[in-house]
Parts: structure tokens; C-alpha cells; sequence
């Protein structure tokens, strides 16, 4: 930040999971600066997760994309205690989980997820069962709380057939409401740029519409869908689709509700139910 600069003020925001973010007032010369600071814990062996989302806003710098800027890195923590840690600019506006008008949120997501898919930007070639969480094929388990176990099973069957070639465009990966920023009405910031890859576009929508599923409706979930469809004027493939909502499990209420971290009410009992629907209706375009 410069010689002289000195930090006056620091709070820690909302909702980090695997790292610590905290807002820090820096001034200097009488100058007042916000900037980001993203820790993880020291001696968990995860300088490797700080190191991709280093590398990966240097691929996404410039893009046009409403993402942060590298201020210092300090990806062994040697000055930070062993943190590893990333200080970054800050950007405007805040996590929006309860939307006044959600089919205009919603179409806000489905256009920026149009214009991350448009760039032609390095990345590896996204590989299923590899460079996701989910379980292998043989795996894959029916939530305890399912209420259509036959649905889950017919799913996990499509995921034992090879997965279809389609076209390959850029991926954040991580495309979930809790990492976007907003204000009046308007997407202002992309954050959390741990998993690049290129692969199919419905990589990301699919992780977006299993979110929806679960902490909103099925309804809201299908209708990312079909904005994002009419916006991009292309059809998601139902085999990526299907594949980015099995990644749900007996612990996403858990993780859910650690992201949401109290910006919204949770209905964690309700959340299978709705992911299931959002599956069957995945398995019905697949015939």
C-alpha cells in the first residue's frame, strides 16, 4: 500500500467457510483506502488453493468481469504467522440473498454467466469426477431424507454412461449467489476464483441452479435456465446439467447454511425435497 500507509480499521465480512476475509481500513498520507484481505489457516497445507485463485485473477484481469485486483501476495505466510494470504482491492456492494425482484436477479446472473462464458481466456480442460467434489459413479449415495430414491438411482445410472462432448467455453466453477456482489440492482463483483477450467457452460449454470434449488425453489432453478438459454441462444446439455445438480449430498444443508452465515432464513429440512424435483425435471429433458 505504500510506505507510510498504516492499517486504522479491520472487520471481518460474512460467510467465508475455508478462509478468513477480513475488510481493513488502510491510511495514508490522510487518504482512506478499503482492501480485502483473504487468509487461510496456517498449517493445513492449503498455500495450493491460494496459489490457483492468485494465478487464476491474473488469467481473469482486464477481462471486463467485475473481479478484484492483486494489491500483495504472501502465498507461504512467511510475514503473516504461516497464513497464506492474498490482499486484494475491494469491490463494491454486498451478497444479495434476498431479492426484491428475483426474476430480475435472476436474469442479472444468467447475463454475467453469458459474458464469463463468452471469453476467450486460458484454462485446463474441466475433466468430470477429477476437478469437481462429487463421487465417482459408483459412489454416488441417496440422501437419507430423499423422497423419491428412484429418482437419485435413475440419475446415478445417466452418470454411468459416458458424458457427451460439448462445446467448450471459459468456467468459474464456483458460480453461486453467495459469490457475487451487488448493488442497486447490478452485479458489481465476482469473487472466490479458486477452479477455473474450460469445459460445458452447464458446469456452471448447473451449480447455480442445484444452489437455487436448495435454498430458494425448483422454480427459480428452471428459470436460470431458461434466461440463460434465451440470453446465450443455446441449449445446456442435460448429461452436464444432471451432473452439476448430483453435487448435493448429506451435507449441503451444513454447507449451505455456513455460506449463508444468517443473511437470509434457511430451510435446511426442505432442501433435498427441492433438489430432487430439480433433478427429476433434469432427468425428463434427457428422456
Amino acid at each position: 500500500m505504500g510506505r507510510g500507509s498504516r492499517i486504522v480499521g479491520c472487520r471481518r465480512l460474512t460467510g467465508g467457510v475455508c478462509s478468513a476475509v477480513h475488510r481493513l481500513t488502510v491510511e495514508r498520507r490522510g487518504i482512506r483506502t478499503f482492501v480485502v484481505l483473504r487468509q487461510y489457516p496456517a498449517g493445513l497445507g492449503l498455500q495450493g488453493s491460494l496459489e490457483k485463485e492468485i494465478a487464476n485473477l491474473g488469467v481473469v484481469a482486464g477481462s471486463g468481469l467485475p473481479v478484484p485486483g492483486i494489491l500483495a501476495t504472501d502465498g507461504a505466510g512467511a510475514s503473516t504467522g504461516g497464513a497464506p494470504s492474498l490482499l486484494m482491492t475491494r469491490l463494491p456492494g454486498q451478497v444479495d440473498l434476498s431479492p426484491a425482484e428475483p426474476r430480475a436477479w435472476l436474469t442479472r446472473i444468467a447475463e454475467i454467466a453469458v459474458q464469463l462464458h463468452s471469453l476467450d481466456l486460458p484454462a485446463q480442460t474441466f475433466r468430470p469426477w477429477t476437478d469437481s467434489w462429487i463421487a465417482p459413479p459408483g459412489e454416488l449415495q441417496v440422501p437419507v431424507d430423499a423422497q423419491k430414491p428412484a429418482v437419485w438411482k435413475a440419475a446415478f445410472g445417466v452418470m454411468a454412461t459416458p458424458p457427451p462432448k460439448d462445446t467448450a467455453v471459459f468456467l468459474h466453477c464456483d458460480l453461486l449467489p453467495v459469490n457475487m456482489l451487488w448493488s442497486r440492482g447490478r452485479i458489481t463483483g465476482l469473487t472466490d476464483w479458486n477452479s477455473i477450467h474450460r469445459g460445458p457452460r452447464a458446469v456452471d449454470i448447473g451449480h447455480c441452479r442445484r444452489y437455487l434449488a436448495a435454498l430458494y425453489s425448483p422454480e427459480w432453478s428452471e428459470q436460470l435456465r431458461s434466461l440463460y438459454e434465451s440470453i446465450a441462444g443455446v441449449t445446456l446439455d442435460p448429461w452436464w446439467d444432471l451432473y452439476a445438480l448430483l453435487h448435493y449430498d448429506n451435507s449441503g444443508p451444513k454447507w449451505i447454511r455456513g455460506q449463508v452465515a444468517g443473511r437470509r432464513p434457511v430451510d435446511g429440512p426442505g432442501m433435498t425435497s427441492r433438489v430432487e424435483i430439480a433433478v427429476e425435471t433434469a432427468l425428463r429433458r434427457l428422456g
